[in-house]
């Protein structure tokens, strides 16, 4: 099967959530940040809360965009990407 036929499967949408994830933190973080730092900073994260990281990459992707996901869809991703990132995003650093 091509890649096509399996685009709505859920490592599709986890290695476009990864990727998203990452641009949303390099951008976040300044220039100086690298794609490989938010791609460790997204796994730490990850490991730290016990969280699948293709899952929280989708919760900070949709967190960016303001996409407020179903009640039972990754919810506690959706908590972890809040906590970790929601100040971030928000423009609250401090």
């Amino acid at each position: 099967m091509t890649i096509e036929a399996h685009r709505d499967t859920r490592a599709t949408r986890h290695l476009s959530a990864l990727d998203a994830a990452v641009q949303i933190l390099t951008t976040a973080r300044g220039s100086s940040y690298s794609a490989d730092q938010a791609f460790d900073e997204l796994l730490d994260s990850s490991m730290r809360h016990q969280v699948d990281v293709g899952d929280l990459a989708e919760a900070l992707a949709d967190l960016a965009d303001g996409v407020h996901p179903a009640a039972d869809d990754h919810r506690r991703a959706r908590d972890v990407a809040t906590r970790e990132w929601g100040a971030l995003l928000s423009g609250n650093t401090g």
